[in-house]
């Protein structure tokens, strides 16, 4: 959202709570809990008779790509493999930071808890993408054929961050979206 009028969207992570903020323009924030919102989802996919939420099909291309300084690898995901990411190694997992390079055991973290490291063991595919980090430079969203949406990385910049940076503003309201599974109940006024 960077080139939007009313500026930058923020998303902060906080594994230990299983939270995730995004701070949007016009000074407003959601919270998300991850793990409910992972469970709801994994839920509704399995009621509609699709592939394993946590291991969709995934499909290496073979295309390699420069983002950002850093080079990247585009896999196909999904049931209709209509996700193109184009994937770094040595960048980490994408919401968890950090470097990797211990393969599956590295993950530990809310996203890949033992349970689902011993499942992702059955999927060759997802052993070979998550191995030595999984952080996406770019993201496009396909439907018939038709690129929908695009993100990529413009510039990565290794630094340590102040803390401050990981607090919610003072003067943000929070926004609440009513019927949502893993989202907080709604703001009465």
């Amino acid at each position: 959202l960077d080139n939007t009028p009313e500026g930058a969207a923020v998303m902060l992570w906080d594994l230990d709570a299983g939270k995730m903020t995004t701070l949007m323009p016009g000074k407003i924030y959601v919270t998300m809990d991850i793990k409910s919102a992972a469970e709801d989802m994994k839920q509704l996919k399995k009621s509609q008779g699709q592939e394993d939420p946590e291991f969709p099909k995934l499909t290496s291309t073979g295309k390699q790509e420069t983002i950002a300084g850093y080079q990247c690898e585009h896999w196909l995901m999904g049931e209709n493999q209509e996700i193109d990411m184009c994937v770094a190694k040595g960048l980490g997992y994408f919401g968890m930071g950090g470097q990797s390079t211990g393969g599956l055991s590295s993950l530990k973290s809310l996203a890949f808890s033992p349970k689902m490291l011993a499942a992702a063991e059955a999927h060759p595919e997802w052993v070979k993408f998550l191995n030595g980090g999984a952080f996406p430079l770019k993201l496009s969203a396909m439907q018939n054929g038709k690129v929908t949406m695009t993100m990529e990385a413009t510039r990565i910049e290794r630094k340590p961050l102040d803390d401050s940076l990981f607090v919610i503003p003072t003067d943000y309201k929070e926004l609440s979206m009513p019927n949502i599974k893993g989202m907080p109940p709604p703001v009465r006024h």
